[in-house]
């Protein structure tokens, strides 16, 4: 896994610094993190959605959300702002329940950035058999969903 990042990586450095391509490469770029934050979108919704009766299963999907090409992403030390450089506002209704956490959000860099982390976060919590709060399990379902449709736009 790790050398899979490494050359995803290494492609991403690659095509990014040639500037006839680099247009491309983001787009590229975008459209490997869009896909990977759908997939975790849908992973998050059902964790959070059976974390009631199958706590152990639920886990176990969060373990399973990808980062690899936001990983690689980091890893090329390509900007996030510049990859994702749309301006981000929750619509007038976000969920009340985050509405907090959602207005210190500005650009769409730091929304995807965010949901990798929450990702990392869960993903550790279960690793060590942290016992969470229902709530985070429906925030990060939130803010996956929300981070795919920002970079839909932008993909």
């Amino acid at each position: 896994m790790i050398d899979a990042t490494i050359e995803l990586a290494r492609l991403f450095i690659e095509r990014y610094q040639d500037k006839a391509e680099q247009a491309t490469a983001a787009a590229r770029i975008r459209e490997s993190i869009h896909r990977e934050l759908r997939l975790n979108a849908e992973l998050a919704a059902e964790a959070e959605r059976i974390r009631g009766d199958e706590p152990n299963l639920a886990e176990r999907l969060i373990l399973r959300m990808s980062t690899q090409s936001f990983d690689a992403l980091a890893a090329a030390g390509l900007p996030l702002a510049s990859i994702f450089p749309d301006a981000w506002r929750i619509a007038d209704d976000p969920p009340p329940a985050y509405r907090r956490q959602f207005e210190t959000i500005n650009q769409v860099s730091e929304l995807v950035e965010r949901a990798y982390h929450r990702i990392c976060i869960q993903q550790i919590r279960s690793e060590v058999g942290q016992i969470k709060d229902p709530r985070a399990y429906r925030y990060l379902a939130v803010l996956l969903g929300k981070a795919a449709q920002a970079t839909k736009s932008s993909a």
